[in-house]
């Protein structure tokens, strides 16, 4: 069966697409991408992007980097990661970041996710995020934030004191305070405690007990206590080397007849006589 003519067309306008495109970036540049990607890969390519666009960020990059995007990121991937960022963005972050890191970015984080951060933030800032956290923890964190939860919380709270605070936890512990606290109470906290004071409370408490310590106080009451005990001259000198828990009279002895319940006696079987 022969293409019909709508089909032909359609093939023939791609096809000149794919010269014009290589025309306008020079003829060495244009060799090696063709001669890398090869022909299909790059008339798909220009298939789904405009032609314009594919044009202005292929002459911000060299023909190495072009040839790497395209082979280590999933053209769906791609095609989508330019239609939700702009060149400049784009170009930024393909410059600050290796080729692998943006690949394992990519495949994680949804494209338009990623493009909403740049707007909002600026690609230097949001590259400096990714940087300072480290690839990997930043894709788990991310994984469990909604980008505009976390947006949010970054309008609220000062970027470094964000960083500052997740760099000392682990993902897994994160983790914990965002399913059991969520995020809305921790602008309140740190505005309240500081970052440095937060930490010193997560690293002596750890995680589990400072989330039992806050279900049973409530953080209003956990602040206010707080305040109460700044105002008291305590000296650490003054806790003794070992505490012993007092046994409440009568309390043992509850707990000990409690345990100390017999077993109901088995049943006799009633032997029926014939």
């Amino acid at each position: 069966m022969y293409p019909k003519l709508g089909q032909m067309k359609e093939v023939l306008v791609t096809i000149q697409t794919v010269y014009q495109y290589l025309e306008k970036l020079g003829p060495k540049k244009s060799f090696q991408i063709l001669k890398n990607l090869g022909y299909e890969k790059l008339l798909s390519l220009t298939g789904k992007v405009p032609k314009e666009r594919l044009i202005v960020l292929t002459q911000k990059l060299s023909e190495e980097t072009v040839v790497e995007l395209v082979n280590q990121i999933p053209e769906k991937i791609l095609v989508e990661m330019i239609r939700e960022n702009d060149d400049d963005d784009l170009v930024y972050f393909i410059h600050s970041l290796s080729i692998g890191d943006l690949a394992v970015v990519s495949k994680s984080i949804p494209p338009h996710d990623v493009g909403l951060l740049a707007k909002t933030l600026g690609p230097e800032v949001s590259v400096e995020i990714l940087k300072s956290l480290g690839i990997q923890k930043s894709i788990a964190l991310l994984k469990e934030i909604p980008m505009r939860d976390f947006l949010w919380l970054v309008d609220k709270v000062q970027l470094a004191s964000i960083i500052q605070l997740v760099n000392e936890l682990s993902v897994a512990d994160c983790k914990k305070w965002i399913k059991h606290r969520g995020l809305e109470e921790l602008p309140i906290l740190l505005k309240f405690f500081g970052v440095s004071n937060v930490l010193e409370i997560f690293k002596k408490l750890g995680m589990n007990q400072a989330l039992a310590m806050m279900h049973l106080l409530g953080t209003r009451e956990m602040m206010e206590l707080s305040v109460l005990l700044s105002k008291m001259q305590l000296d650490v000198k003054n806790i003794p080397s070992t505490l012993h828990a007092k046994t409440v009279v009568g309390l043992e002895k509850q707990k000990s007849k409690q345990t100390a319940k017999k077993k109901p006696s088995a049943k006799k079987k009633k032997v029926v006589k014939r």
